[in-house]
């Protein structure tokens, strides 16, 4: 396998290492199996998935493109990681199979798609769609659906071996290089959204190349970064727009048309790996550009980033909407910027987005998710999508996303093991020649508090990350106590068994936060995404003055499936005037992370109290009722 010019500085352990326990593993377990184990979901979410290679119905319009293509790809991935973390041996020969199966329904030439038409790359002209569909459209998922397509290959070969599976992948992606060179398309004038779609390929040629060392991939992955490059500063541009310091919306006009942040963060996802192959500096730079430029812009209420799926300015909006995909994707580009550079602000990212919006988005029971969670109200539950009944983007993603937080729970850098989160985990490994077991304990969520229990065969260095909302945190060792401050702690243990116990400060956090204006005042996008788009759905909208109320890691609400009523979040907020101080006393409530009983107290002698619990859990069931929770105080 070909090296990386730049390795990682902190590296993930094998997903068989670690595990969660406690609600949120009980809850990972019930997706795994709800989603990929059970009979339901090899017989039917699978099947519905293969079956699309052999109906190909994704250019029926012959106009646009829709996107059934993606969904093997993105279950076979989430299968594959699922084995490997729980070392299932008839999963992992499940996906051995499917790989095969999909094989199977291969063209001649190697392509294997979800368009019979394997060469349509761009939607119709306008007007002719227009004619065709009675609307405006410029989908075109054709090459969106083989990045996925290879990337679920590749995961299969790694997990099985299979040498056919790998010269299959390969074949696959040289089909697709050989018809654009061929005709003359620029992979970027591909797809839909300036062709960031299309671009976002660029992850999984790069894996495919570390296997094979077929130069062409290179080649290929070379022009994309260029295209992001261009002296003539055509859309997107990532790697200068990501620089210039500029917000996103202002990098072109109409950012609605092109500021897809899925397929954005996809790419930023490959330039990573980019860097990981060429150590091309600009491309970590830009990286590290983007994500300083959706922090400062992009950062909605549930703690993940962007609008919709779209980045055209979230942060100033007191309401949000976010789908599931762009927390996954956010969680990734944070998680690959801290492997890369240890940097603590990228774990906070990770872990604050993972335990609000991660889990927010999929149901209790693991069958199902979310399409876009709300701030309030209630989130919408994902819909049929692309003709498919038991199949969505995001419901598909979660999965990954949730074995990806396995990955950065627990650490290593040069000898040393890293713990970046205190969610109860089981964890057994070698590292520097010792064997290592560690268990994770505690109220975390509602308390600040954890235990660390390690046992170690050798002398070990483990290093304790310490939140920046903790102000300052107390870490016992083995009965010696020492303050510590945001960042991390090094904690030295000799051979043998050691208890550590951290408290951090885990006082609330009131903050007002401004509504942006009256709707006259927005954009037409705006307005219409905004204000009617939520309308539409049902879901009304908080407005005025209002505070968010944080915890430790946590974003809280109150809800309905807790007993609080929609009369507590829809009066007017006492928190405009005066200063409040909020005390939580934990209260144990079925089926939330963390609950609470919240009392309120003003300079003025006013007080009232509330229950309310982790946003996460404020409204993740499959339910419509348009005023079943709200953050907003």
């Amino acid at each position: 396998m070909k090296p990386h010019v730049v390795e990682d500085r902190i590296e993930a352990l094998p997903l068989s290492c670690v595990r969660f326990t406690g609600k949120i593993g009980a809850l990972a377990g019930r997706l795994f199996e709800r989603r990929i184990n059970s009979a339901h979901a090899r017989n039917v979410v699978y099947r519905e998935a293969a079956d699309a290679f052999r109906h190909r119905i994704d250019d029926a319009d012959r106009v646009i493109g829709i996107w059934q293509g993606e969904y093997w790809g993105k279950w076979v991935i989430g299968a594959a990681r699922t084995a490997r973390h729980t070392g299932n041996s008839e999963l992992a020969e499940f996906v051995r199979k499917a790989a095969y199966e999909l094989i199977s329904l291969r063209d001649a030439d190697g392509c294997i798609s979800t368009y019979r038409d394997t060469a349509f790359f761009t939607a119709a002209p306008d007007e002719t769609v227009f004619r065709a569909l009675g609307r405006h459209c410029d989908w075109n998922w054709n090459i969106w659906c083989r990045k996925y397509t290879l990337w679920g290959l590749l995961e299969a070969y790694e997990l099985a071996g299979d040498a056919p599976i790998l010269d299959a992948a390969e074949r696959f992606a040289l089909q697709l290089i050989d018809t654009l060179e061929s005709r003359g398309i620029a992979l970027r004038l591909t797809g839909t959204f300036k062709g960031l779609a299309s671009c976002s390929i660029l992850k999984p040629l790069l894996l495919l190349y570390r296997h094979t060392g077929n130069g062409r991939l290179l080649g290929f992955a070379e022009s994309i970064v260029a295209d992001w490059e261009r002296p003539d500063g055509e859309a997107p541009n990532l790697l200068d727009n990501a620089l210039s310091g500029r917000p996103l919306h202002e990098w072109y006009p109409g950012a609605g048309y092109w500021s897809k942040a899925y397929e954005m963060l996809s790419c930023f996802d490959g330039l990573l790996e980019y860097f990981r192959l060429t150590g091309y500096e600009k491309c970590l730079a830009a990286a590290e550009g983007l994500y300083d430029l959706l922090t400062a812009h992009e950062k909605n209420r549930p703690g993940s980033v962007g609008y919709n799926d779209q980045f055209q300015h979230a942060g100033i909006y007191l309401n949000s909407a976010t789908e599931p995909c762009d927390a996954i994707h956010w969680m990734r580009l944070c998680g690959e910027l801290f492997k890369l550079t240890g940097k603590p602000r990228y774990m906070e990212s990770f872990e604050e987005t993972f335990l609000n919006a991660l889990l927010a988005s999929v149901y209790r029971d693991g069958s199902w998710g979310m399409r876009t969670l709300r701030s309030s109200g209630c989130h919408q539950l994902a819909p049929e999508q692309a003709k498919m009944k038991y199949n969505h983007c995001c419901v598909d993603n979660l999965p990954r996303g949730f074995l990806n937080a396995v990955e950065c729970a627990l650490m290593a850098e040069d000898g040393a093991l890293v713990l970046n989160g205190y969610i109860p985990l089981e964890a057994e490994f070698e590292i520097g020649g010792g064997n290592v077991k560690l268990e994770v304990s505690g109220d975390y969520l509602a308390r600040g508090e954890a235990a660390v229990t390690v046992e170690c065969g050798k002398a070990l260095e483990l290093k304790l990350r310490i939140p920046a909302w903790s102000r300052t945190a107390k870490v016992s060792v083995d009965g010696t106590v020492r303050t510590e401050t945001p960042g991390y702690a090094a904690v030295e243990l000799a051979p043998g068994r050691h208890e550590v116990k951290l408290a951090f400060d885990f006082r609330p956090r009131l903050n007002v936060f401004p509504y942006p204006g009256e709707p006259e005042k927005l954009s037409e996008w705006h307005f219409r995404r905004y204000f009617n788009g939520q309308k539409e759905m049902g879901l009304g909208l908080v407005s005025g003055r209002r505070a968010l109320l944080s915890a430790g890691p946590l974003k809280l609400a109150r809800s309905k499936l807790i007993g609080s009523a929609p009369a507590e979040w829809e009066a007017p907020s006492p928190f405009t005037e005066g200063k409040w101080e909020c005390r939580l006393a934990p209260l144990d409530l079925d089926g939330v992370f963390a609950g609470f009983e919240a009392e309120f107290v003003s300079d003025s002698g006013a007080k009232f109290r509330t229950r309310i619990c982790d946003f996460a859990s404020a409204g993740n069931v499959g339910s419509c009722d348009p005023e079943l929770f709200s953050m907003f105080f």
